[in-house]
């Protein structure tokens, strides 16, 4: 589904040296629906993650290790992006049930959609860490109920097009295990861990195009 962010979405800053080469070819960067964005933290990837999906005028599902770096998304399009009169509420969202033109999630609440789970669910708060296995951030409880929900049923009905999976490379093992049913691999769907194969048959109908993005 064509989402056409024009006088929604619009960067109000100048852009780095690296960030406007990135742009620059961005068009052949993209050609196969994906690109992978590798850049020492602080660099500026959020905002050139966000300026990518709105240049590919689809609507984007977003994932992040973190309730934190959740939010900082959030912020960042409010403050660097939407344009004058726009609220974010009528084109943002944090909540899966409820997808909007730009839908931010964690991997955990990823991982309990997907498993339609019920109860206590722990996100990653205030980052002591990284929010790995091996280096786990601080948490956050909330009660959640995922029991009947159809994440892909969801997403499709959503029309959402583009996956953006922030800092993926700390992927715990069960939210990787997670992408792994989801997506249904088998033994000829080749990819590299931990990236996120979004063209084989399960998601296909979902999401043509991604963003990956890894700290350096």
């Amino acid at each position: 589904m064509i989402m056409n962010y024009e006088g929604i979405l619009e960067f109000k800053g100048t852009w780095r040296r690296y960030q406007a080469r990135v742009l620059e070819h961005a068009d052949r960067y993209m050609a196969d629906g994906k690109i992978h964005i590798v850049a020492a933290p602080g660099s500026g990837k959020t905002t050139l993650g966000i300026e990518l999906i709105r240049r590919m005028n689809g609507k984007a599902l977003i994932l992040a290790p973190s309730i934190t770096i959740r939010e900082q998304w959030i912020a960042r399009i409010e403050e660097a992006f939407l344009c004058e009169g726009i609220q974010g509420e009528d084109y943002l969202s944090q909540n899966l049930k409820q997808p909007k033109a730009i839908t931010v999630a964690t991997y955990q609440a990823l991982h309990s959609a997907m498993t339609r789970f019920q109860g206590i669910q722990e996100d990653a708060g205030e980052d002591s860490g990284t929010g790995t296995d091996e280096c786990p951030a601080k948490t956050e409880t909330k009660e959640v109920d995922y029991s009947g929900f159809d994440l892909v049923g969801t997403m499709k009905e959503a029309g959402i097009e583009v996956l953006c999976l922030d800092e993926c490379h700390h992927l715990r093992s069960e939210w990787w295990k997670a992408f792994r049913y989801l997506t249904n691999l088998n033994s000829n769907d080749v990819f590299p861990e931990p990236f996120f194969p979004v063209n084989n048959k399960c998601w296909r109908l979902v999401v043509s195009n991604s963003i990956v993005i890894f700290d350096k």
